[in-house]
């Protein structure tokens, strides 16, 4: 194997290589997409493509990438502990990677998860801390309303209602101004949410039906949580029947899927339902399924509300004594919602009213409206909040200012404006003539020296045609015994060459000249090409000779062609003619023969050299460019009845300039 061979064939294989990798990368990538899709709607299917992601790509950002979300479903499967696990090997693992944006995007989704793991496990000030170390990061752009969302939902949950309004305000700000519509959809359900905390009915269930317009789109979970807090909106509003339409709605759902969580969540709302609409049987039924499953997680929210929920079934039996006992369970009302902290409130006034206890019925309700006064101040510190983000510049003084300071600037920048225009035009205008003359200038340089070239291409071509060795050998057969028919060859030879030097200098000569000169050549060749050759002439009698004009030797040349390359090969009878006819636009002409076709690319004759053909056409392409008329000078093969030849078709049209500009 030759070094060169070795060398390529390593390239080959470098080149492969490379083409594989990037095909691999590409594969990694649209299993990265395919199993983040997947994530809320097909676990095994998305576990199976983050697992084969991880395996096809040797990006370790993009590994990272994959693994994240890969821990993500043990989220979802409420294995909590391994994806903590494989969350802190992540954070470990990118102490050893140097800082990158894609580093900190990353490192933001992990935080951010964290701070949902602590959402979820009712401990909120820890998942303040993580979710605001994902802002600090920063996150992706496009990933800042869904950490908004996240912090909104943990300062609700915690009461503060306001900076629970202010993040998802925020959230809405970046989605506008990205163009992120589907956010919009969890956004105006939080706002919803609030607004129902608040029992602003009226503005909850605006942005309940902004948000229900695109319902359809959105994916499996956010359907779920949709349909649980639509379903809390009526039952605030004591519309058990259309509350517990939702929540039967999201439990038909959940059916057989993997999503634990959200089912048991519905299950204890099915379970206070049942309650309200005077079904005990059908409430037992819906606790006693959700309360394991609590107790597993140790979810204190959750328990407490389902305990809030036993004791109004105690209550509703008049099993006072169970009542009793339920109310020891919970020791502390720290870190309950205000919302579910006065459902039971509400039962235990109930049992309260029930055996008479009225003192404690009285606490009850004090306690109650204690609950309910601080929803009214959230409520007035929310308007305010929204008032003051809304419409702090909205007042006469600050409106003409900002009018003045608007005008102002749009003078300012109208002047600058004209100012750059007036220069930027006046650079384009001397940029232009500049550019043009240049142009020009290089154009007429070409075309110069196209035009020597043309000259002494055509010089030479004269010089070749009617070589020496041709001009000697002819004279000196002509001049052995003269005698009149050899004197008149000898004329004819003479009036040849004198045509052609002629003819050098002109750029068009009259089309009678032309035939001359085309008829001399044939009358000198016809010997060299043998008695069995025919020429025919059919020239149209409405064709003016004398004043037509042709570009030199544009006859000729295909006529030459013929009897030197086309003839001597072929048996028989020799067949050349030439056809001149008048039409409306010019004159065409015709040069047919029997010859053995034109073979451009073929070695014709030893002493072919192709510079006919060249001057010609480059003359043609040099004046076609000064008329709008093009000249035409066509060559092709023929085949009729087992014979071949070739065919030049030659157009000139009327008032066809011949000057060179």
């Amino acid at each position: 194997m030759t070094l060169i061979s070795l060398i390529l064939l390593v390239l080959g294989s470098c080149t492969d290589k490379n083409s594989l990798e990037y095909k691999q990368e590409q594969r990694a990538d649209s299993l990265l997409n395919a199993g983040r899709k997947k994530l809320f709607t097909d676990i095994p299917t998305s576990r199976k493509d983050l697992t084969e992601a991880m395996k096809c790509t040797k990006d370790s950002m993009k590994y990272y990438d994959a693994f994240e979300a890969y821990a993500t479903l043990y989220f979802l499967e409420n294995k909590y502990d391994s994806g903590l696990i494989i969350k802190r090997q992540i954070i470990t693992a990118f102490k050893q990677q140097p800082e990158s944006a894609r580093k900190k995007e990353l490192l933001a989704s992990v935080y951010n998860s964290f701070g949902v793991y602590y959402a979820q496990m009712n401990k909120p000030d820890s998942a303040i801390i993580y979710i605001t170390r994902a802002l600090q990061c920063p996150p992706k752009a496009e990933s800042k309303p869904d950490i908004y969302i996240n912090l909104s939902d943990q300062y609700k949950f915690k009461g503060d209602l306001p900076t629970a309004t202010y993040y998802l305000r925020l959230g809405l700000s970046v989605s506008d101004s990205l163009h992120l519509d589907k956010f919009k959809f969890p956004i105006y359900q939080g706002l919803a949410d609030i607004y129902l905390a608040l029992r602003d009915f009226k503005r909850a269930d605006e942005y309940y039906l902004r948000a229900e317009k695109d319902y359809k789109n959105r994916r499996f979970d956010e359907k779920i949580i949709f349909c649980n807090n639509r379903g809390n909106y009526y039952y605030y509003k004591k519309e058990y029947k259309k509350a517990l339409t939702y929540f039967k709605r999201a439990k038909k759902d959940l059916e057989n899927t993997e999503f634990v969580f959200f089912r048991n969540l519905i299950y204890t709302n099915l379970a206070d339902v049942y309650l309200n609409l005077n079904q005990p049987d059908s409430s037992k039924y819906y606790y006693e399924k959700a309360e394991p499953y609590f107790k597993g997680i140790d979810s204190k929210t959750a328990l407490y509300y389902i305990n809030a929920t036993k004791i109004g079934v105690a209550v509703a039996e008049n099993n006072f004594a169970l009542a009793r006992k339920l109310q020891q369970e919970i020791k502390s009302d720290k870190g309950i919602e205000p919302n579910i902290l006065s459902v039971r409130t509400e039962y235990l006034e109930k049992l309260a009213l029930k055996t008479n206890d009225y003192k404690s019925a009285y606490q009850y309700l004090k306690k109650r409206m204690t609950v309910n006064d601080s929803l009214r101040d959230d409520a007035t510190q929310q308007r305010i909040a929204d008032l003051d983000m809304q419409y702090k510049q909205d007042s006469t003084l600050m409106k003409k200012d900002l009018i003045i300071q608007k005008k102002s600037a749009e003078a300012q920048t109208f002047k600058l404006s004209t100012y750059l225009w007036i220069l930027i035009s006046l650079v384009g205008l001397i940029s232009a003539i500049f550019g043009y003359y240049i142009i020009k200038k290089r154009n007429n340089m070409q075309r110069m020296k196209f035009i020597e070239q043309i000259s002494n291409l055509r010089i030479g071509n004269i010089r070749n045609r009617i070589s020496p060795h041709f001009m000697f050998n002819v004279l000196n057969n002509e001049m052995q015994g003269v005698d009149e028919e050899k004197k008149q060859r000898l004329f004819t030879l003479i009036h040849l060459l004198r045509k052609s030097l002629e003819m050098t200098e002109e750029t068009s000569i009259m089309l009678i000249d032309e035939i001359d000169f085309a008829k001399a050549y044939i009358e000198l060749n016809k010997q060299k090409v043998g008695d069995n050759l025919t020429v025919s002439w059919d020239i149209s009698e409405h064709v003016d000779l004398n004043n037509a004009r042709i570009i030199p030797m544009m006859l000729q040349i295909p006529i030459e062609n013929a009897l030197k390359h086309g003839f001597p090969s072929v048996e028989g009878e020799k067949k050349l003619s030439i056809k001149i006819l008048r039409e409306e636009e010019g004159i065409r002409i015709f040069v047919t023969d029997n010859g053995k076709g034109y073979h451009p690319n073929g070695v014709s004759s030893p002493t072919s050299t192709g510079t006919g053909l060249r001057v010609l056409n480059q003359t043609l392409q040099l004046l076609n460019a000064q008329n709008r008329q093009k000249a035409v000078f066509l060559i092709q093969n023929i085949g009729t009845q087992g014979e071949t030849g070739t065919k030049v078709e030659i157009f000139i049209p009327h008032h066809y300039k011949y000057e060179y500009k």
